[in-house]
C-alpha cells in the first residue's frame, strides 16, 4: 500500500477525507500531505488509513443491505 494507492482508493469510493481522518485518528492536513506525498508516512499510518477506508466501505455495504431488506433505496444519498 502506498500513498498514491490510498488516495486512488478513497477517491474511487467517493469517501470524504474528513471521514477517513476521524476513523484513522489523523488530521485532515496530514492526510492531504500523505496523499500528495509531501511528507513521509509510517507503515502504521498507511494501515490505519487503509483500515478506515475499508471500514467505511463495509458500513456502506451493510447499510445498503439493510435498506434493501426494508424495501428502501439509498439512491441519491451520500454515505
Amino acid at each position: 500500500m502506498t500513498a498514491k494507492t490510498i488516495r486512488a482508493k478513497r477517491a474511487a469510493a467517493g469517501i470524504p477525507g474528513q471521514a477517513v481522518c476521524q476513523l484513522a485518528g489523523i488530521s485532515r492536513a496530514k492526510l492531504s500531505d500523505i496523499e500528495r506525498e509531501y511528507t513521509s508516512v509510517t507503515p502504521d499510518e498507511l494501515q490505519r488509513i487503509d483500515g478506515a477506508i475499508d471500514q467505511i466501505l463495509r458500513t456502506r455495504q451493510h447499510l445498503a443491505r439493510l435498506a434493501a431488506e426494508a424495501g428502501l433505496s439509498l439512491t441519491g444519498l451520500r454515505l
